[in-house]
């Protein structure tokens, strides 16, 4: 796509990504310098602003924390024998249902 640029000498064309969004919500950090310095090297050293620095990183820390609740992986075989559990008629256990069916600390008097 392209489109005319007001500010350029005479009627060249600029191109212009399509749909750009634009984020609109902002986090702010309080940093002391040291951490601040840190930052900015290591965002320099990538070629990257502070900011995508920081988003990128935290994004993918914030994924790996999540990660474990979100979806777990099994070997082939241990798979199969989970879904052979559950595809297994419930088994009935009168001890743990009269467990069950007693009044908790929880509940409402």
């Amino acid at each position: 796509m392209y489109g005319y640029c007001p500010y350029s000498q005479g009627t060249s064309l600029m191109t212009l990504s399509p749909k750009v969004r634009r984020k609109e919500d902002r986090l702010e950090l309080r940093l002391d310098p040291a951490q601040r310095r840190l930052l900015d090297e290591a965002a320099a050293a990538r070629a990257m602003s502070t900011s995508a620095f920081v988003l990128t990183h935290a994004t993918a820390a914030a994924q790996v924390v999540l990660a474990d609740r979100t979806s777990f992986l099994l070997p082939t075989d241990r798979w199969d024998a989970l879904i052979e559990l559950l595809d297994r008629e419930p088994r009935r256990l009168p001890p743990l249902a009269a467990f069950l069916a007693k009044p908790s600390v929880l509940d409402e008097e």
